[in-house]
Parts: structure tokens; C-alpha cells; sequence
């Protein structure tokens, strides 16, 4: 139930409903109100993504869609079976580093929302226009033993085009 719940508040907020505004009201309130439902309805995916371990939402249009697996393999996997799915989506996502970032620029994604990112990723999706909103910045995202650099983020550390980057991601062995 509270999943449905907060499924139906982002679409609430996505589509501007409860909201009443007039046609006269002033450009600047306006662009106020939207920038807080935009903001709202990403906080609400990121909290919707911590409850429930999951590791990406990707909210498109009216569709919500929920993924679990580790690393870049869902958005790997929708740029390269539903790009439709990312182009202007809002995402959520635990942790973005170069490997992600560069995904969800090269599919269009609008706006993302994660718990950390790293410093290189965030400069890229900037770069790229994607709205950026972290609860904390890295320097880099490091591996599982925290030993050293996440290694799919190591394989393009020094590529610059994204989509370089996401041709050499695809070229990687896949782990769910």
C-alpha cells in the first residue's frame, strides 16, 4: 500500500494535480511551484528507492519503473532496449558514477536524483544539461572493498565523449 501510495504521489506531482493556480498568476511563482514539484517528486523516488532496496527509478511520461540489480546494468540494458524510457526521464539512482552518468546522458534523461555521486559525474550530466540533485559528492566512487576505484568507472577515467564511454561499457562482461 505505501508503495502505491508514493507511486501516486509522483504522478500526482508530475502531472501538477492538487495544485491550484490561476492563469494570472506571476511567471516567477509559477516557475517556483514547478521547480519544488519537480524537486518533491525526486525526493520521493529517492526515498521510494532506499525503502525498498531497490537500485534505479526511472519515472517517463506516467510510467514508473523499478529495477534492482547492482552496478550499470539496468540502464545499460533500457538505452539499449527502451531508450524511449529514458529520453527526458526523471531518475533515481543509490549512487552515480562516470559509468552511469555517461548512460543516462547519452539516453536523454532529464534530471537525476541519487544518495551520492561522484565529482566526475556530476561535471558530465551538468555538462550534458541534466539536473543534478545528491545528497552527497565523492571525488570518486570507490569498489566494493573500498580499496581503490569502482573498476567500470577506471575503464573510461580518461574518455571524454560519452559516447565513447558508452561504447566501451557495452564492450564489457555483463554481471547482473
Amino acid at each position: 500500500m505505501k508503495r502505491l501510495m508514493i507511486i501516486t504521489l509522483v504522478l500526482a506531482a508530475m502531472t501538477g494535480c492538487g495544485h491550484k493556480q490561476t492563469q494570472n498568476a506571476q511567471n516567477a511563482q509559477a516557475t517556483q511551484t514547478a521547480q519544488a514539484d519537480e524537486l518533491t517528486t525526486g525526493e520521493q523516488m529517492l526515498q521510494m528507492l532506499n525503502q525498498q532496496s531497490l537500485s534505479l527509478l526511472v519515472f517517463n511520461d506516467t510510467t514508473l519503473t523499478t529495477h534492482d540489480n547492482r552496478g550499470i546494468h539496468d540502464l545499460l540494458q533500457l538505452l539499449a532496449e527502451q531508450p524511449e524510457r529514458l529520453k527526458g526521464a526523471i531518475v533515481a539512482d543509490k549512487l552515480v558514477g562516470k559509468a552511469a552518468a555517461a548512460i543516462m546522458a547519452t539516453g536523454g534523461v532529464a534530471e537525476v536524483h541519487t544518495n551520492i555521486i561522484s565529482t566526475p559525474a556530476r561535471e558530465l550530466l551538468e555538462k550534458e544539461g541534466v539536473r543534478v540533485f545528491a545528497t552527497e559528492e565523492v571525488p570518486q566512487i570507490l569498489n566494493c572493498d573500498r580499496s581503490g576505484m569502482c573498476p567500470i568507472d577506471t575503464q573510461i577515467a580518461g574518455v571524454e565523449s560519452i559516447d565513447e564511454c558508452v561504447k566501451i561499457l557495452q564492450q564489457l562482461p555483463v554481471r547482473p
